[in-house]
């Protein structure tokens, strides 16, 4: 970084301090109260507090988030503030310094991720001392409470059938079980998504301040070999008669797939690289994988693979 940007004035400090404390204020309020917008802009609300550590330093970043909390507990609730703080604040604060100290990607993921799944869990077990809430039974009136809203948005759809509608309870039943069984991995997920893009949108800003980050590209990223014992383990772990034992292997899967989901990702972009028409594939790749849900699954079992195919690792005309 620059001297201007190593000793800001009273001034930027003053708009460092405005943009990450509106701008992640904003996001996170639509995330809560918005019902479309609301679910990007969840991914994306850490953001502005990257951009206020660019300008104003790590006091101007840290002092917006302690404001944005502020004002999610003043404009909602108290609990909406803690929630701002673990899910929002604590990413936006961790991202741009693990970057700005040089560590690899991989690592102020995991460890941005981490941090606000500890938080998290031990606000959960604050909240259920003090109220004395069942988290379980929490999650499950959440998860209860958003399918059926999805379903009056069905609803109110014309042209749906008396029978297409009862296919659709069915169906929402269905996720209904299920979600309820893996909703710890859909939140580890889902925070690991909201550090990602953090880091994406943080080094695009650092570039387009003329901060080098020298972080290296996705096409490289690998999951750690040991975890693929893990995923072993987990795999036949689903397969126990009690729950005790297969609901904690199906949600320790279901994260495993999502890394190694990445890791195919990043060998398929290895390949769109290397051709001529990087740009063209990659678009095509990302409309099948929205358009085509199951290749996903396609793509985590290259992932998995890629440890004995080393399929990253150029080849010769012999070989």
């Amino acid at each position: 970084m620059d001297n201007s940007q190593q000793h800001p004035n009273g001034g930027q400090i003053l708009v460092a301090v405005l943009i990450g404390t509106i701008g992640s204020g904003l996001l996170f309020s639509a995330s809560l109260a918005v019902p479309l917008f609301g679910f990007i802009s969840a991914f994306i609300a850490p953001a502005p507090l990257g951009l206020s550590r660019i300008m104003g330093g790590r006091g101007a970043a840290e002092f917006s988030a302690l404001l944005a909390l502020l004002l999610m507990a003043v404009l909602f609730t108290p609990p909406v503030g803690a929630w701002y703080a673990v899910q929002c604040g604590l990413i936006g604060l961790l991202i741009p310094e693990f970057a700005l100290r040089g560590f690899r990607p991989s690592r102020s993921i995991l460890w941005s991720t981490a941090s606000a799944l500890i938080m998290t869990a031990l606000m959960v077990a604050i909240f259920s001392f003090t109220s004395g809430t069942n988290p379980h039974l929490f999650a499950e009136k959440e998860i209860n409470e958003g399918l059926s809203q999805a379903l009056k948005l069905y609803e109110q759809q014309a042209g749906l059938s008396a029978q297409d509608m009862e296919t659709i309870r069915q169906g929402m039943h269905s996720i209904k079980k299920l979600m309820i069984q893996i909703y710890p991995a859909v939140a580890t997920i889902n925070t690991g998504l909201v550090s990602m893009v953090s880091l994406l949108l943080f080094n695009r800003m650092a570039t387009s301040r003329s901060i080098e980050l020298n972080l290296p590209q996705f096409r490289e990223f690998k999951v750690p070999e040991i975890l693929i014992w893990l995923l072993i383990i987990a795999g036949f772990s689903v397969l126990a008669p009690t729950t005790l034992i297969s609901t904690p292997a199906l949600n320790i899967l279901i994260v495993l797939a999502a890394l190694y989901f990445m890791q195919g990702l990043a060998v398929l972009i290895t390949y769109c690289d290397r051709s001529g028409f990087s740009g063209t594939l990659k678009v095509f790749l990302a409309i099948l994988l929205l358009t085509q849900p199951y290749l996903n699954g396609v793509v985590a079992i290259v992932g998995i693979f890629d440890y004995w195919g080393d399929f990253r690792v150029p080849r010769n005309n012999q070989e």
